[in-house]
């Protein structure tokens, strides 16, 4: 890969898209990008010095990290509008979602609909895409722990909407030509510490991850994903090491 990689990075609201955040920070931690252009209804979020993370620090830009990214709020999924920002992209990584029940204004659908059309305009191929575990052939999630049992419960009551904005997501990318990868973590909470690696599952039924990772893990991964593609036109499950894991 090019030492002169550009990405384009989108993140929401809610827990999901605390990824995309971290992924921003994750793409400033490598030699090999050279700029992050950042796209988000929320920019004000990226400025706050906690991140709903395990991190040991606060977050914050140093003068040399601003240099190399750019942030434009976005105030309409308009493809058209946005086309310009995925101009000269190596690749882009999607954090859009949200699978919390009462977090409204669900934006997956609608916010990668026009990524997808955007991408094709400017002709990037690569899309590395945040979902969740239990969407479209993953389902049930978490076969292997009883946790998944729960969260199934709340993707078909309380946070069926957004299980709902996440399945279409997926079926605009499988409808398209792109080379995209769906990361569906497990869960993201608050309190895990980033440990710098992560656990695939290899096979659904066959093995298992540990229940809860990073979200600066999960973001990492993904920007090594859009870089240094190993997957192609698929999903996985990713999570943190079986021992000691908890939901």
């Amino acid at each position: 890969m090019s030492t002169v990689a550009r990405l384009v990075v989108l993140y929401g609201n809610g827990g999901l898209s605390d990824v995309g955040r971290h992924a921003v920070q994750a793409a400033l931690e490598r030699d090999d990008v050279a700029h992050v252009q950042v796209l988000t209804e929320h920019p004000e979020l990226l400025n706050e010095p906690n991140w709903a993370c395990g991190c040991s620090s606060a977050h914050s830009f140093s003068a040399e990290d601003k240099k190399r990214f750019t942030v434009a709020k976005v105030n309409s999924w308009n493809a058209d509008e946005l086309s310009k920002y995925f101009k000269d992209a190596t690749a882009v990584v999607s954090c859009l979602g949200n699978r919390q029940p009462f977090v409204g204004h669900w934006v997956a659908f609608e916010g990668n609909n026009a990524v997808v059309h955007a991408m094709k305009e400017e002709k990037v191929a690569r899309a590395v895409v945040l979902s969740s575990v239990g969407v479209e052939e993953d389902w049930p999630p978490l076969e292997f722990h009883f946790a998944g049992k729960v969260l199934a419960f709340l993707f078909l009551t309380f946070a069926r909407s957004s299980f709902r904005d996440l399945t279409k997501m997926e079926q605009i990318y499988k409808g398209s030509d792109l080379d995209y990868l769906f990361v569906r973590p497990v869960g993201i909470g608050e309190e895990v510490v980033p440990i710098g690696s992560w656990c695939v599952q290899k096979e659904k039924y066959k093995d298992s991850v540990g229940l809860n990772m990073a979200k600066l893990d999960v973001a990492r991964f993904m920007i090594e994903e859009a870089l240094h593609p190993t997957r192609h036109r698929t999903a996985l499950v990713v999570g943190g090491k079986l021992e000691g894991a908890g939901w």
